[in-house]
């Protein structure tokens, strides 16, 4: 028995190479998700050890053995049929009959070859018994003159995967292999034996058959066998073999395709015809874990000469990428599981000084082939994490054959480009850096002029421009020139853009076309420059320029923004006359929703969106989806403070099929924190969005850091600055303000806590971000991200520094650090660009004026109301008017009655657009309270004045002032303006008094006690008298009353007491008086002192 073990192991030895003589079994458990593989190696048929085995005894060794390598071990005892030995047949009786039976009806009227010949061509499966039957009734002599018949046999012998009797296979390829006709052997006739010998366990004929090949007739090694016999040996993990066989691939195929097969496979050719059917087998990362164990015992034998290490690293090269696919390629990827597996097979790789660069390279390129990985992706990214330990690992050890490719920091640039700024340079230097003799390649060079056109980055540009002009003259294309007046029109330089665009034929010698004229249309807009814009689309169609849809689609989103419909209607049916048709596209239609929602109609804009969805269902509508449209919808009732419409217009998305994006969210997130529900806000932020697999931007960190600011939830408003600047979210001018707003909130809490009284002390934190986001503050501006607030301001250059000293103004006015806000002042004029046509923004304006009033310098409140009202013209200016311009507004000495019915007139008749009306509230508001602060009786006619110009011209008066102008007129004994005015402008939306019951408690609205109101009956454009405003007049009404009993008060001219006039021109302001609850509140005690 012992020399019978021994023999076993010897034969063994001899197929292995001697390396497998006293391997144990792998010390673990077999697999419990497949079938037990078998461990044991079968020496070949006819092998010179076989004669040691009685005949019974090598019956039975074949007879246990496996079938085909991914076969399992067949049980003892087991209901499994059994197995045939080498010479016996392996087909149903009955089959085998059939055939026979059909090969002597056809030889009775036919010849045998004729008939083998029509049962090959058919390639019918299924019937190799009855081709072998035909080919044996062959005579030899015939045989002979038969010419490559016996290689079509095989081929269609193994036509349905391994032969059913590997033996008849092996007994016409050796016939054919030793007759006159041997050179007409084909490759696919080798790859039939292999297969046979594959069957019958005889892996030893099957690797001698590989070697003794003669790689000088050129015969094709691809379709030999080596992948068979490759399967065959990794499946019983013998791996002295598996590199046998491949060092044997790489001596016969020496190039591939003109190149070294070795250089190739450094390249990246993985060779992927030769692991296809390792790639099949269903343990093949287990297989690829012996693998490596294997390595890990035996590396020293594995590369004892240059010429085996060189082949070994060739095979791992190849075999590593294939195992690789299994990971990457699955049905449902699980990326935790793909994540760490490749962090451990990298270090593994790398602990067993196994080639890196060429698994680098294959895994990271495959990854951005996925569709999965080239879309945004919520989590961690698994190729960049790779690329980042490969650059490491080169930094640590630099080597020519270990930097990562060009062809691959290319791949990387493309993929980051369509996400953000910061990493795309960083690859850039990297590509610099690793071959800083080779220049960019010119594709890479186009992707970044159009990606840092797009950003808006015009130094960057210029550079690769001129790179691109330096090594590739012949590739500056009128493409490539527009992009520089591109990147200025997408930070609103207008002048920059004009510059750019002269360009074009003064030093490039090209004509602008329709794009070119385009570009700078989209630069006045984008500047809210309506008469630049008029007049540039003017100037287009005057130079031939033909109009298209992009030169027609911003316009009508300019109209739309400021809810001009009528102008947006026109333009519509221009473009239509000029072969622009717009009615089936999606993004214009949506523009008139926008129009209608901003002229202040939400039934007409939902109606309009309720036929492009029909439209968009029938199948009339193309481009985007109907996203755009639900969002614009769901924003307006988010800004209006209406949840519950907000939500129904969500689910009619869901209902329609209509998907959701990044803005949805915004959107839904903006009504949530209207409505103090700022967390269920940040929750979506942090886990809907990341589950969803949905991209966060700034302005979703901007609405959540607003809304706990509203709610002076200071600390939860850090953690979300924090987190956004953890995951380096690009910036915009909407998140800069939040964060300088949380910052200084913050910073003022701290100084409160310390007791600190000076008001000079500095907002540190506050101050070092103001400074960072000035130094990239004109990135700031280019983004498409909607806004999410009411605020209205100028876009144009230099505006957002501008807009970032007012808010820190306006932070330090607080404390009435005037010192200190003098010196920001004085900072925010010198950032103002040398331009005619700047516009100051009106957020710096605002501030400035609350300084001023603060430090009494009213002639510089003056002063910067001026440039607001300038500033606020031209932001509220509409197409009419810029067609048709109408006088200047009058001068502030002009002075009107403000109850006139033509004041009302004029309000409504006036053409400014509609969503603007409000522009000037808040500089107004501090405007009049510096008039007020003067005590004159000019200084409250030139109130009255203004009051007239603004209504005449159109603009809304906030409630706080027209409240504070009453107060001051009945201050000032103009009892009978006071009440006219309180009785036309506040008094029709007065709620009345509410019924006072001792045992019900309920919480009055700061400046509307006592009021019959609700919290959402308060809105911000909302006019009615404030509680303060009625005890003052309550108090004059009261004093003309006493003075009557005193016989003072009667008019002449009218013929009647003044509180006969009052009770006449103001009977629902008298009412109020008359109706007031006596509550001996300290107002009323301070205006009455309890005589009420």
């Amino acid at each position: 028995m012992t020399g019978q073990v021994m023999l076993e192991r010897a034969s063994t030895c001899l197929e292995s190479g001697a390396c497998q003589l006293f391997r144990t079994p792998k010390p673990c458990l077999p697999s419990r998700r497949f079938p037990t593989k078998v461990r044991h190696s079968t020496p070949p048929h006819g092998a010179p050890l076989d004669f040691l085995y009685p005949r019974k005894t090598l019956a039975l060794r074949n007879q246990l053995s496996i079938h085909s390598p991914n076969a399992t071990r067949i049980r003892h005892f087991s209901a499994v049929g059994k197995q045939p030995v080498d010479g016996e047949a392996n087909v149903d009786a009955h089959v085998a009959a059939q055939a026979r039976e059909g090969a002597a009806r056809s030889l009775r009227t036919s010849d045998a070859a004729v008939e083998l010949r029509k049962v090959l061509r058919s390639s019918e499966p299924g019937k190799q018994e009855l081709a072998w039957q035909l080919y044996t009734a062959i005579p030899e002599e015939q045989l002979a003159d038969q010419g490559d018949l016996p290689c079509d046999l095989l081929e269609y012998l193994v036509l349905d995967g391994y032969p059913t009797i590997p033996n008849h296979v092996l007994e016409v390829f050796e016939a054919f292999r030793d007759s006159k006709n041997s050179l007409l052997l084909r490759p696919t006739s080798y790859r039939a034996a292999v297969m046979a010998y594959i069957s019958l366990n005889r892996i030893g004929p099957a690797i001698s058959l590989l070697e003794d090949v003669d790689n000088s007739t050129g015969i094709d090694m691809w379709h030999f066998g080596t992948d068979i016999v490759l399967q065959y040996t990794v499946s019983q993990e013998q791996w002295d073999l598996v590199l046998r066989v491949f060092r044997t691939f790489l001596e016969q195929t020496p190039t591939i395709r003109g190149r070294y097969t070795t250089v190739a496979i450094r390249y990246g050719n993985t060779l992927p015809e030769l692991w296809r059917e390792v790639a099949q087998l269903p343990e093949l990362l287990e297989h690829l874990d012996s693998f490596l164990r294997y390595v890990r015992e035996f590396s020293e034998e594995i590369k004892s000469s240059p010429i085996r290490k060189q082949q070994f690293n060739s095979f791992v090269m190849t075999f590593v990428p294939c195992a690789m696919n299994r990971v990457l390629f699955t049905k449902d990827p699980d990326e935790d599981f793909i994540w760490d597996y490749f962090l451990k097979l990298f270090d593994t790789l790398h602990s067993l000084d196994l080639p890196l660069s060429a698994c680098y390279e294959y895994a990271i390129k495959r990854m951005l082939e996925l569709p999965r990985y080239q879309t945004y992706i919520n989590k961690r990214k698994i190729w960049l994490e790779l690329y980042k330990r490969y650059r490491e690992r080169y930094l640590e050890n630099v080597s020519f054959e270990t930097r990562p490719s060009q062809n691959l920091i290319r791949n990387l640039i493309f993929q980051q480009s369509a996400y953000g700024l910061y990493r795309v340079e960083a690859h850039v230097q990297d590509l610099r850096a690793f071959y800083p003799q080779r220049p960019l390649r010119p594709g890479l060079l186009r992707r970044l002029i159009q990606f840092y056109a797009i950003h808006g980055d015009v130094e960057r540009l210029r550079a690769y421009i001129d790179e691109l002009k330096t090594n590739y003259k012949d590739e500056i294309t009128i493409e490539i020139v527009s992009s520089l007046p591109y990147a200025y029109a997408q930070r609103a330089d207008v002048d920059g853009t004009i510059a750019q665009f002269k360009r074009i034929h003064e030093e490039y010698g090209m004509t602008p076309d329709t794009t070119c004229w385009n570009i700078l249309l989209l630069a006045y807009i984008r500047a809210d420059d309506l008469d630049g814009s008029l007049e540039c689309l003017n100037n287009a169609i005057e130079c031939g320029v033909v109009p298209d849809v992009q030169t027609y689609g911003p316009l009508l989103d300019f109209c739309a923004q400021r809810g001009d419909v009528e102008a947006f209607e026109a333009l519509f049916s221009r473009a239509k006359r000029q072969g622009v048709h717009l009615e089936g596209d999606v993004r214009a239609r949506s523009g008139y929703v926008k129009a209608f929602l901003n002229v202040g109609d939400p039934v007409g804009a939902e109606a309009i969106a309720d036929r492009m969805l029909q439209n968009w269902q029938a199948g009339t509508l193309y481009g985007d989806p109907l996203t755009h449209t639900w969002n614009l919808l769901i924003q307006h009732h988010a800004l209006n403070c209406n949840l519950p419409a907000a939500r129904q217009l969500y689910r009619q998305m869901v209902e329609n099929n209509i998907p959701l994006d990044t803005w949805t969210y915004g959107s839904l997130m903006r009504a949530l924190i209207e409505v103090k529900q700022t967390n269920a806000a940040w929750r979506i932020l942090r886990v809907t969005m990341p589950d969803k697999n949905v991209r966060v931007h700034a302005l979703h960190y901007a609405i959540v850091i607003t809304g706990f600011l509203r709610e002076k939830q200071v600390p939860l408003a850090m953690a979300a600055y924090k987190t956004m600047k953890k995951r380096n979210v690009t910036q915009t001018e909407a998140s800069r303000k939040a964060t300088l707003q949380a910052l200084g909130v913050a910073d003022l809490k701290e100084l409160k806590k310390r007791r600190a009284k000076h008001p000079n002390y500095r907002l540190l934190r506050t101050e070092e971000s103001l400074e960072e986001m000035l130094a990239t503050s004109v990135q700031d501006s280019v983004h498409e991200e909607p806004t999410h607030n009411r605020s209205l301001d100028s876009h144009n250059f230099g505006s957002v520094p501008q807009a970032y000293y007012g808010l820190m103004i306006s932070l330090y006015s607080t404390r009435s650090a005037l010192k200190i806000c003098r010196k920001l002042i004085r900072k925010a004029e010198e950032a103002a660009p040398d331009s005619e046509d700047y516009i100051t923004p009106l957020s710096l304006l605002t501030s400035m004026m609350d300084a001023h009033l603060k430090s009494g310098m009213h002639s510089e409140v003056y002063r910067c109301w001026r440039l607001a009202r300038e500033t606020a013209t031209k932001l509220t200016k509409t197409f009419s008017q810029a067609v048709q311009p109408a006088s200047t507004f009058p001068e502030l000495t002009e002075f009107g009655s403000l109850v006139h019915p033509s004041v009302q007139e004029r309000f409504q008749t006036s053409r400014i657009a509609n969503n603007r009306r409000h522009i000037l509230n808040g500089a107004s508001r501090i405007f009049f309270r510096s008039l007020f602060a003067q005590s004159t009786d000019s200084a409250l006619e030139l109130a009255q004045t203004t009051i007239h110009n603004l209504l005449t011209h159109g603009f809304v008066i906030d409630n706080f002032v027209w409240n504070e102008f009453i107060q001051h007129l009945a201050a000032r004994d103009r009892l009978a303006d006071a009440f006219s005015i309180c009785e036309v402008y506040l008094m029709p939306r007065f709620p009345g008094w509410r019924d006072l019951h001792p045992g019900y408690k309920r919480f009055d609205r700061t400046g509307y006690q006592w009021m019959e109101l609700r919290h959402y009956e308060i809105t911000k454009t909302g006019v009615l008298p404030r509680y303060k405003t009625l005890v003052l007049l309550a108090k004059a009404y009261e004093r003309v009353k006493r003075d009557e009993r005193n016989g003072l008060g009667y008019d002449e001219q009218a013929q009647a007491w003044l509180s006969e006039t009052l009770e006449r021109g103001s009977p629902m302001t008298i009412r109020a008086i008359e109706t007031m609850p006596v509550t001996s509140d300290k107002l009323q005690e301070r205006e009455f002192h309890g005589a009420l």
